[in-house]
C-alpha cells in the first residue's frame, strides 16, 4: 500500500510540474504577443503622427511660396531679404532671399539672376558636374540692361562640348569650384548695370549651376524656405527645406535664337 501511495504522489507531482511549465510557456508567449501588438500599435501611431507633421510642414512651404508669388506679382511690393512667420497650422516658417544660386536648371528652362541697381563687378557662373563625354551642357547666357530707355541684351554662347558644332562657341574655363567642370564670368560695368539681369539657359540638356558674385552685385537669385512642424506633445517633428529660383520669363525666344544658327561672338 505504501508503494502505491508514493507512486500516485509522484505522478501527481510530475503532472503539476508539467502544468506549471505549460502555463509558463503560455504566459511567455502571451506576453510576447501582447508586447509585439503594443509595439506595432505604437509604431502605427508614430507613423501616423509623422505623416501628419510632414503634411503640416508642407503646408508651411506652400504658404511661403504663396507669399513669394504675391510679392513677385505686385510691382509696388518689395520682398524682404529675410522674414519668418507662423502659418495657420502653427508651423515656424522662414524665407531667405539669397544673393547666389546653386541648383539644377532643367532643359528648356531659364535661370534669372537679378543685378543690384548701379553696382559693378563680376558674376561667376560654374556649371555641370559631368564632362562633355558624360553629357555636360553648354550655356546660352543673356545679359539684359536698360540703355537710354530701351533694353539691350548681350548674348554669350559658352561651352566646350560640341553639341552645337555649327555655332561659334566661347570656350569655357575650367572651374576651380568643385565639383563643377566649367566656368565663365560676366562683367557688369557702369554701362550695363541699369535695371540689369542675367538669364542662363542650358542647351541640349539640364545642368547643375552655381552663380555667385564676390560683392553685393546680385540682388536676388534664389529663395530658401525652411518649415518646422511638430506634434503638440513634442513626440514627432519635421523640418522641410526647399530652394526656389526667382520667376523668369519663358525661354522659347532664347532657344529660337540658338536654333537659328546665326549667333556670332
Amino acid at each position: 500500500m505504501k508503494k502505491t501511495i508514493n507512486s500516485r504522489s509522484n505522478q501527481s507531482g510530475q503532472v503539476g510540474v508539467i502544468v506549471l511549465l505549460i502555463s509558463a510557456i503560455v504566459l511567455v508567449v502571451g506576453l510576447s504577443i501582447a508586447n509585439r501588438t503594443i509595439k506595432e500599435s505604437q509604431s502605427t501611431i508614430s507613423q501616423g503622427d509623422s505623416a501628419r507633421v510632414f503634411s503640416t510642414a508642407e503646408s508651411g512651404v506652400q504658404q511661403a511660396l504663396g507669399n513669394i508669388f504675391e510679392f513677385e506679382s505686385d510691382q509696388n511690393m518689395t520682398l524682404p531679404a529675410e522674414f519668418s512667420f507662423e502659418d495657420i497650422n502653427l508651423n515656424q516658417v522662414s524665407v531667405v532671399a539669397e544673393q547666389k544660386f546653386e541648383g539644377f536648371v532643367a532643359e528648356k528652362s531659364a535661370l534669372e539672376i537679378r543685378i543690384n541697381e548701379g553696382q559693378t563687378g563680376t558674376v561667376n557662373l560654374n556649371w555641370s558636374k559631368s564632362t562633355c563625354i558624360q553629357g555636360a551642357a553648354n550655356l546660352l547666357i543673356g545679359h539684359y540692361f536698360l540703355n537710354a530707355g530701351n533694353y539691350d541684351v548681350n548674348y554669350y554662347l559658352v561651352g566646350n562640348c560640341p553639341n552645337y558644332s555649327d555655332q561659334y562657341l566661347i570656350s569655357a574655363n575650367t572651374s576651380t569650384l568643385a565639383p563643377y567642370k566649367f566656368q565663365h564670368s560676366i562683367n557688369v560695368t557702369s554701362s550695363n548695370n541699369q535695371s540689369a539681369f542675367i538669364r542662363i539657359f542650358p542647351l541640349g540638356r539640364g545642368s547643375d549651376v552655381n552663380a555667385n558674385a564676390a560683392t553685393s552685385l546680385i540682388s536676388n537669385s534664389q529663395y530658401t524656405i525652411l518649415s518646422l512642424a511638430q506634434m503638440p506633445d513634442g513626440s514627432s517633428a519635421k523640418a522641410i527645406e526647399v530652394k526656389r529660383s526667382i520667376p523668369s520669363a519663358p525661354a522659347f525666344m532664347d532657344f529660337a535664337l540658338v536654333s537659328g544658327g546665326n549667333l556670332e561672338k
